[in-house]
């Protein structure tokens, strides 16, 4: 996550909250919804449909349409679906009805069918909303939209990218990587950037309009795939080809940071297993597990895909476990300084697989006067969000020699873990909840030099204080 004036630091700033207010997602039971999807093919007037609905389906909509004012139901992994916007009163059935038939047919994969966001006017969801809706033998899950946020903590300025250099990424002939198609679900791309206007092969930002207004999303992308040797800038790991999500809403105010839209979330993630992508950058993370997110990656995963997740900035705020960094197979990354030491805000667990440069990382942001800079291209932050994308490019680089099995993606997270350089902090073992397996390294993972025993950096004893990273996203 990466910090902005606006947002409070560690120990300054009230909790998070784990839940998106007003949200909840239902999934149907296959048959149900198979059942409801092809009553819509054989109903057309809206009376008909209604009809047609399950008494087991309809008892939880009007509890919710009764008593929480249901505004809307929209299917979610569902690329291009914009129907059902919120409604002034209650929704009606027979649009319930076509939302929920959408979702049974319309996701990539079966595993993602019958999914539904539904949103609610009044009334707080709590446990006993829940037990209600669960209670209904047509109802295979419901559970509260997690919340997630940022965790940002031959190029002119390349010289100043010291976490190239302790990644090891000048050591070796770095292979193209133009074939290899990267997703950065974040909060947008200034896809005009001099450094990255030839990277971006799609945006997308529904609902939203194109600017990254936070920068986030353009600083992590161009850590991953600046322009190599234009004459500008810095230099991206990887000369991969981006495919960029907006996945957060325009903040309303300056410091907004409950504005994560699961909807477009989703979209993205069905986009990404209906392509190409081979890795997804996700510097992004929350307190709470969900099995509707969890049941997405776990699709991509078998499908082939790498996930680079951060661990999170909350180390001095509780040290808690965020997902989808604590997903397993994801590579949850944490952060380090110039010193190769846990910098003091990256959050630490068994969960964690290995740590890259985070702190003081120069990247890309966009060249619009906002909360983070005024009129500039580039700045240096911290964060796990900004370690996140060194091994996402990492991961592109080594995708290039793997094959197009299911088991691709797995076999290069494996490899990116083994070849890790094992830092003097970890006092010999292969793995510590701090460090992970060691640090990124680029050349080894490539194959081209043997993997570090110990990093080359002489280092206090103490953990480094670094400069806080930006609390109000990952």
């Amino acid at each position: 996550m990466a910090p902005t004036q606006a947002m409070r630091v560690a120990g300054d700033r009230p909790r998070r909250r784990k839940h998106v207010p007003g949200q909840l997602i239902v999934r149907l039971k296959p048959a149900a919804a198979r059942q409801i999807a092809a009553a819509s093919l054989q109903a057309p007037t809206s009376r008909a449909l209604m009809a047609a609905m399950p008494d087991d389906v309809r008892g939880p909509i009007d509890f919710l349409r009764d008593n929480f004012g249901l505004q809307s139901m929209k299917p979610l992994f569902v690329v291009g679906d914009d129907e059902a916007p919120a409604q002034p009163q209650a929704m009606a059935l027979a649009a319930v009805h076509r939302s929920i038939a959408r979702s049974a047919t319309a996701p990539p994969r079966e595993a993602l069918a019958g999914f539904q966001i539904v949103q609610l006017k009044d009334g707080k969801v709590n446990a006993g909303v829940l037990k209600r809706l669960r209670a209904s033998r047509a109802v295979d899950l419901v559970e509260p939209v997690p919340n997630r946020w940022l965790s940002a903590a031959a190029d002119p300025m390349k010289i100043r990218q010291w976490g190239l250099r302790a990644i090891r990424w000048f050591d070796r002939p770095r292979p193209g990587a133009g074939r290899v198609h990267v997703a950065v679900l974040d909060s947008g791309v200034d896809a005009e950037h001099p450094d990255l206007v030839d990277a971006i092969e799609e945006y997308r930002h529904d609902g939203n309009g194109p600017r990254d207004f936070l920068g986030h999303g353009t600083h992590v992308s161009g850590t991953i795939a600046a322009v190599v040797n234009n004459s500008v800038g810095i230099a991206g790991l990887a000369n991969c080809r981006l495919h960029c999500w907006k996945v957060f809403d325009d903040p309303k105010r300056a410091g907004d940071d409950e504005n994560f839209n699961f909807d477009f979330y989703s979209k993205a993630l069905a986009a990404a297993l209906d392509s190409n992508i081979k890795v997804i950058n996700l510097s992004i993370g929350g307190e709470d597990h969900s099995k509707t997110e969890a049941t997405a990656f776990a699709e991509l995963i078998e499908a082939g895909v790498v996930i680079s997740t951060a661990m999170g900035n909350e180390f001095e705020d509780g040290n808690p476990k965020e997902y989808p960094a604590g997903y397993a197979d994801t590579i949850g990354v944490g952060a380090v300084d110039e010193s190769h030491r846990r910098a003091s805000f990256s959050n630490t667990g068994k969960h964690i697989k290995l740590v890259a440069p985070g702190v003081n990382i120069l990247s890309t942001v966009p060249r619009v006067k906002a909360s983070f800079a005024d009129h500039t291209s580039y700045d240096s932050w911290p964060g796990t969000s900004m370690a996140t994308p060194h091994v996402t490019g990492a991961a592109a680089l080594v995708y290039i020699n793997k094959t197009k099995s299911r088991t691709a993606g797995l076999a290069v997270a494996s490899r990116l873990i083994a070849t890790a350089t094992k830092l003097p902090a970890m006092r010999g073992k292969d793995f510590t909840p701090e460090y992970g397996a060691g640090l990124l390294d680029v050349a080894a993972a490539l194959g081209r030099v043997k993997p570090a025993r110990k990093s080359g950096r002489k280092t206090a004893k103490k953990t480094t204080k670094a400069k806080p990273a930006r609390k109000g996203r990952k």
